[in-house]
Parts: C-alpha cells; sequence; structure tokens
C-alpha cells in the first residue's frame, strides 16, 4: 500500500471546510429543535438557519472543493498556495460575515442595510474566486467536463448573487434604485431559485462525477459537455422565466433538465448499478448524490406541472404544498448537495476506504431524509419528529469525526480507488 498524499493545496483549503461544518453544526441544531417542534425560530433565526446551511456550509464548501478539483494532478508553488490561502480565507470571512448578518437582524441600526453591504462585498470575493476559477482552467492540464460544471455553476452563482444584492436593498428599503417596484420584486424573488436550480444542481453534478470515477478531457466526452450546458440553459430560462414572470417557460426548461439527467444517467450507467457499489470507497458518496438528485428532479417536475396547471400559488400555499416545497429544498441541500461535499473529505483524507462516521453518515441520511421528505409531503408531524434526530445526529456524527481527522491529519496507507 501507498503513502497517501494531501493535494498541494490542502493546507489553503482545510480552514474552508473547517469553517463551513462549523456553520453546518448551527444549521443542524437549529432544524433538530424546529423539526421536533421544540422550538420555534423566530424569522432572523429561521433566515440565518437557511443561509448558515446554503452558504456557510454548501457554498464554503463548494469553493474548498472547486481548488482542489482545478489543482488536481498538477503541482503548486508555495507562491500559488499562499495566492489561494488568501482567496479562501476571504471567501471564508465573507460568508461568516453575511451568514450572521441575518441573525442580527435590527440590532444593528440602519433598517438592515449590513446585509445587501456584506452581500455586495461578498458578489466582489465570489467574482474574484470565479476569475482564479478561469484562471487554473486555462493555464493547468486539459480541461474536463468536471471543470466545465464547475465554471458553469460558479457563472450562476454569481447572477444568484446579483439578485441576492437586489433582495437585500429591495428588503431594507422597499425599492431599488432605477428599478421600478414590480421589476425588483420579481428579481428579487428570483435569487433562491437562481441558487438552487442553477448553481447548486451543477455542482452536484460535478462534483458527484469526479467522486466516481477520474473526469475525462472535454474533447473524449461531448454528451457530458452537452449535459453540462444544458442543465445551465435550463437553469437560466427557469430564472429568466420568474425574473419576467412568464410560467410558459417553465415546462420546457424542466424537461430540458430531464433529459440532461438521463444523459447523465447513461453516462454513469456503469457505475451505478448495485453490483458496482461494491468497493467503490469515498465514489459511494457520489453514487448516493445522484440518486437524491433524481429524486429531487421528481418532486422539481411536480412542483413545476402545479404552477403551470395553476394548482400551486406560492402566496397561498397549502400545508402539503409548502411540505413539498421543503421536501424540495432538503433534498436538493442534504441528499444531493451534503453526500457530495461529504464524498470530497472522504477522498481527500482516505480515499482508498470508508471508515464508520462514513457509513452513519450515508445510511443516517438516507433513512433520515426519507422520512422527513414523506412526513412534510403527507403532513404526518410524527413522521417529521422520528426523522429529524435520525438526519441530525447522523450529520453532527460525520461532522465531529471529520472535523477531528482534518485536525489530527498526518499521511495514512490508503488503498487505490476503486473507480
Amino acid at each position: 500500500m501507498a503513502i497517501h498524499p494531501y493535494p498541494t493545496l490542502w493546507p489553503a483549503v482545510k480552514p474552508v471546510f473547517l469553517t463551513a461544518m462549523a456553520l453546518f453544526i448551527f444549521t443542524i441544531v437549529i432544524g433538530i429543535l424546529n423539526g421536533l417542534d421544540l422550538y420555534a425560530p423566530d424569522h432572523d433565526t429561521l433566515i440565518t438557519h437557511v443561509h448558515a446551511g446554503t452558504l456557510g456550509w454548501i457554498t464554503l464548501a463548494v469553493s474548498g472543493a472547486a481548488m482542489l478539483i482545478f489543482t488536481e494532478g498538477s503541482e503548486s508553488s508555495d507562491r500559488d498556495v499562499a495566492k489561494a490561502r488568501r482567496l479562501a480565507w476571504a471567501m471564508t470571512g465573507a460568508i461568516v460575515l453575511y451568514s450572521f448578518s441575518f441573525f442580527a437582524g435590527d440590532r444593528v441600526p440602519g433598517d438592515r442595510i449590513h446585509r445587501p453591504v456584506f452581500g455586495t462585498i461578498l458578489f466582489i470575493i465570489v467574482v474574484w474566486f470565479g476569475v482564479w476559477l478561469f484562471q487554473q482552467n486555462s493555464s493547468k492540464t486539459e480541461s474536463s467536463v468536471v471543470r466545465l460544471g464547475i465554471l458553469l455553476s460558479w457563472v450562476s452563482l454569481i447572477v444568484g448573487s446579483i439578485f441576492g444584492v437586489i433582495l437585500g436593498i429591495f428588503s431594507a428599503r422597499g425599492e431599488v434604485p432605477g428599478l421600478s417596484e414590480g421589476t425588483a420584486s420579481r428579481l428579487a424573488e428570483s435569487h433562491p431559485p437562481s441558487m438552487v436550480i442553477g448553481f447548486l444542481i451543477l455542482a452536484a453534478v460535478a462534483i458527484a462525477e469526479w467522486l466516481i470515477r477520474t473526469p475525462k478531457p472535454m474533447k473524449e466526452d461531448k454528451l457530458g459537455a452537452a449535459q453540462m450546458w444544458m442543465i445551465f440553459i435550463s437553469g437560466a430560462v427557469i430564472i429568466l422565466a420568474l425574473a419576467i414572470d412568464n410560467e410558459e417557460l417553465l415546462g420546457p426548461a424542466n424537461g430540458l433538465e430531464i433529459i440532461a439527467v438521463v444523459f447523465l444517467l447513461v453516462r454513469l450507467r456503469k457505475a451505478l448499478p448495485p453490483d458496482a457499489w461494491r468497493g467503490a470507497g469515498p465514489g459511494l458518496y457520489g453514487r448516493f448524490s445522484v440518486i437524491f438528485l433524481v429524486a429531487n428532479l421528481v418532486v422539481l417536475t411536480v412542483v413545476v406541472s402545479q404552477v403551470i396547471s395553476g394548482a400551486m400559488d406560492f402566496d397561498a400555499l397549502t400545508e402539503a404544498q409548502f411540505g413539498l416545497i421543503l421536501t424540495l429544498d432538503h433534498l436538493m441541500f442534504i441528499g444531493v448537495m451534503t453526500m457530495a461535499l461529504f464524498g470530497v473529505l472522504a477522498k481527500t483524507m482516505h480515499p482508498g476506504s470508508l471508515g464508520v462516521a462514513d457509513k452513519v453518515m450515508l445510511w443516517g441520511v438516507t433513512v433520515g431524509i426519507i422520512g422527513f421528505a414523506a412526513g412534510l409531503i403527507s403532513v404526518t408531524p410524527v413522521l417529521k419528529r422520528i426523522s429529524t434526530p435520525v438526519l441530525g445526529v447522523a450529520l453532527l456524527v460525520g461532522i465531529i469525526l471529520y472535523s477531528r481527522e482534518i485536525l489530527n491529519e498526518s499521511p495514512t496507507e490508503a488503498t487505490p480507488l476503486d473507480r
């Protein structure tokens, strides 16, 4: 067996994952208490819970994963590491400040203007990170479908960040200079779907594929490139439909996304059957992520069909419809993205095998998210109360054990990853 070396950028990326997991703990604890109906968080705490998860955990960890993916197979000089470290700390600091600006609420004077201020700072750093990604893609080894997916996801993140700043200004002032009230309202409301449908799906597909198999050069995988572009275009059309209030565009966009996911399943068909899961190592995380992606797409299709038919009005959701929306979010945030991101940690820390923490994560999260979703959709509170602690404890076990492994890291014996 060979000694497992850490990636050359790991010193820069390590604080990113540690901070991301620390913020995720906040989200999990609030989620457990709320899911058990032991605590009803106020609006500021609830919105912090959301952003500490989506920004603090997911977006921050995706930036760390992107750094590892874009420098894989190449040597980084001390100057490269120092540059990456500055960028990583800038991203980390901006996300921490922005996440908890929601918790500050009215405690900070100025009609909550601190939110768009910190949002603008984060937007600038997100653009800086995007420039770094494009520079890495052009200067390192040949580009791949995985890199294309990350690049397109980051373009979507930049667009979503613009909508987020608009949302912050509109929430603070009730208007956005230079925009009519209707336009500002629609653009502000486009922020959440632009992040979930535009940014996260692309990032998840790219990371899951990186976990499952060695990326192929772009010129050797044209079907994969088409798949990534279809997901990107689908997300852009859905965002456009919401921004201009044209629901007729939702159906074709959702159909394009279905085709793209079919492409993904066809391309990964040899890695997805049950007999291919044995000995898959960290690739198991990628496989679970893909399964949850399919489930997420099914729920998204149901939501889109209800919106198009007029059965769903976001201003007057039934309890079951609200549960459907929450299910959609949690399938993406936990089932798809969290599985993929813990897979990145597994591949980095022990690429040859999975430990106890990984098994607890994989099966605890799977059982928990299925029960939680069933409780939300069927409006059965007891299912939600039973599943919430299962899901939360599984996530906390993974966080605690991975944090300890990172803090106490040393090169370990590793067997080759079955890819």
